[in-house]
């Protein structure tokens, strides 16, 4: 059943944006929130916005509305704004295209960007020397564009962004594990920040809320970070 009413006012959040959508080849998966994934419900991916926020998407070919709760990462394909259910696309009338240019108002925030990773003692090393950790009240999140047993392929993605002017560029090290990611990014400049990577040809990426923590950075413990995802 779709969601009718609202107590908060809508808010235009994007505009002649692509929406598409996913159903019976991904029915009953897991989504990057945590919840299982059911194409009949009126729910929908995006990369950026923080779970449970409610977005009425507006077809601006067929000038149909629906209203969705996003509980998923994606669209993974480049162009592409917002993935919705199926339930969603059909309200939409973009079954038989499989895509739409469509409107995003917001007409609730979520109250949260997903389950919290606490990585507390995670060993951060700048890419650059220069590079510096800084916080603001402002939120702050991570880009991670990728994740390595092998430290060699991480600094080959880390030396691609480098050669393509992206900035701020981190290796954080954990249980052999290292994760490239361009940290520290204001919640202003996020949306940008993702725009840019998509246009470089960077679609594989997962969005990580910072928050006060502890870190090691270089061997020198500092008051940080966790990492919400």
């Amino acid at each position: 059943m779709a969601i009718a009413s609202f107590a908060s006012a809508e808010e235009l959040y994007k505009t002649n944006v692509i929406a598409s959508y996913y159903g019976e080849e991904l029915n009953g998966n897991k989504t990057a929130s945590g919840e299982v994934f059911n194409m009949n419900d009126y729910t929908a991916a995006h990369n950026t916005l923080p779970f449970n926020t409610l977005v009425k998407v507006t077809s601006l070919v067929t000038s149909k509305s629906v209203v969705v709760r996003i509980n998923d990462r994606g669209p993974s394909a480049p162009g592409r704004e917002i993935d919705v259910s199926k339930a969603a696309a059909s309200d939409l009338g973009m079954i038989k295209s499989g895509t739409a240019r469509v409107s995003m108002e917001i007409i609730q925030w979520g109250t949260n960007n997903g389950p919290t990773t606490d990585v507390s003692g995670v060993v951060e090393t700048p890419y650059e020397e220069e590079s510096k950790i800084y916080h603001q009240e402002e939120k702050h999140y991570d880009i991670q564009l990728g994740a390595y047993s092998d430290f060699s392929n991480a600094k080959v993605l880390a030396d691609k962004l480098n050669s393509q002017g992206f900035k701020n560029i981190a290796y954080q090290s954990e249980d052999g594990i290292t994760r490239v990611v361009i940290r520290d990014v204001a919640a202003s400049d996020l949306d940008y920040m993702v725009d840019a990577l998509k246009q470089h040809g960077f679609d594989d990426y997962l969005v990580r809320q910072r928050k006060l923590g502890s870190v090691t950075e270089a061997g020198v413990e500092v008051a940080r970070l966790s990492i919400e995802q």
